[in-house]
């Protein structure tokens, strides 16, 4: 592993420590769809007990289907079928800011693929599998195959694609690059909603008409009802203690049930807050929900310094996180001269461990070597530098804070990347993270 080598070679054998995840404060938002193809409909928003109700938002919906938050952004996209607009609100407040896509016929569900696009499946026109990038600039379809009143997607191991055909009670499966492999699923369903993969790899298919969730292998074959007894279900978040929440619209609520399919209880009481139809149930982490992801692998610097700055590698198997520094000395030194490059440039390196949005790395400085030589030798100073603390806020801004205790230096350093190249790769990362 050359992440491995690299490591070995300027540091030693470090040993990796983490510390148990912290619990996370979360809330929770439904979105009602109220009287279906007509009003009332609305966002709610909930505590992590499934108490607290606050209406988030009315406005502008038309039919709301699903929600999806974008973190960096600060705002949550809202597709609506009526309108065939997925609309920008404020992540927080609920407030409505403008149109993200209008192109999309009755889109439905939304998520954030392995490419870093954002898939929208489609309930009327071609039915073909949309896809945008996060600022709403479009991209080409995924898919040439449409699928009719698509309203479930999720990804296999493989990151083959499965979309739910509600009209047509199936569940069709697409390659990684979009090419038709047929229905994966065409029998024990009568109108199936969300599409969710277990960890283990088998499917649950939410069946709306059939009241029940259906369980399936890998391959589409029927394996056990996980739970059963319930009216028009849709929507599916699972909590951070692994319990699965169902939307159950018959009973205008929203259902909790253990990993193993066992009902637990009512997490949101019938009619709450005016709650009817129950069509989407998103979990949203409270605080700083941000983890650190192999997107953030970069070059990051500081627009008020430009011409130093950071190369930034994490290793999320080892929860380790490697740093090298490119910038010059503290002070100019009138005389010196150097054969290649400036005698004032510097070059320090940084390793530790991490854990969630960041981690305090020893600052390392490497001497005595000759360029592209392997005589002499550099030499590391085991006791290193100092600490640099790496932390991030997102997918596009940090800030490292730096010791430097040998030298009485400290400060502040705001980091932003170079290019935004892999902005869609860390929040498709985030988003699997979260989920």
């Amino acid at each position: 592993m050359p992440h491995r080598f690299l490591a070995a070679v300027l540091f030693g054998c470090l040993a990796v420590t983490l510390a148990p995840a912290q619990a996370q404060d979360f809330e929770v938002y439904v979105s009602d769809a109220g009287g279906l193809s007509s009003p009332p409909w609305q966002i709610l928003k909930f505590d992590q007990n499934g108490h607290n109700p606050e209406l988030f938002t009315d406005e502008n919906l038309a039919w709301p289907q699903d929600l999806l938050f974008l973190e960096d952004q600060g705002v949550v996209l809202i597709s609506n079928l009526n309108s065939n607009r997925i609309n920008r609100h404020n992540a927080d407040t609920g407030a409505f800011i403008d149109a993200f896509a209008t192109d999309a016929s009755g889109p439905t569900r939304m998520r954030i693929g392995p490419d870093g696009l954002l898939y929208v499946l489609q309930w009327t026109g071609s039915g073909r599998v949309k896809r945008y990038q996060l600022d709403g600039t479009p991209a080409p379809d995924f898919t040439t195959t449409g699928v009719s009143q698509s309203i479930g997607l999720d990804w296999d191991i493989d990151d083959n694609l499965v979309v739910a055909s509600f009209d047509q009670a199936i569940v069709r499966q697409f390659s990684s690059q979009g090419a038709d492999l047929g229905e994966l699923i065409n029998s024990n369903l009568q109108g199936p909603t969300n599409v969710w993969f277990e960890s283990g790899g088998n499917l649950l298919v939410l069946d709306w008409q059939g009241g029940a969730i259906r369980r399936f292998d890998a391959s589409g074959a029927i394996l056990s009802n996980f739970a059963t007894g319930l009216s028009q279900p849709e929507g599916i978040a699972q909590l951070p203690g692994g319990d699965l929440l169902i939307g159950n619209g018959g009973t205008s609520s929203v259902r909790r049930y253990s990993s193993s399919g066992t009902l637990v209880g009512d997490f949101i009481l019938s009619g709450t807050n005016g709650l009817i139809q129950p069509n989407a149930v998103v979990i949203r982490p409270l605080g700083d929900p941000f983890v650190i992801n192999a997107g953030l692998n970069d070059a990051w610097f500081n627009p008020a310094t430009a011409g130093q700055g950071f190369l930034i590698s994490v290793f999320p198997d080892l929860g380790q996180m490697f740093v090298a520094w490119f910038t010059f000395d503290s002070e100019t030194q009138p005389g010196n001269t150097a054969t290649l490059g400036g005698p004032q440039q510097r070059w320090l390196t940084a390793q530790g461990p991490y854990e969630d949005n960041g981690g305090t790395l020893t600052i390392f400085s490497s001497t005595g070597g000759v360029f592209d030589s392997a005589e002499p030798a550099p030499e590391t100073d085991g006791a290193g530098e100092g600490t640099l603390t790496v932390r991030f806020s997102g997918c596009t801004a940090g800030t490292v804070t730096y010791n430097l205790s040998r030298l009485g230096l400290t400060g502040e350093i705001p980091i932003q990347r170079v290019t935004n190249d892999n902005v869609a790769l860390c929040e498709s990362l985030a988003q699997a993270a979260r989920r």
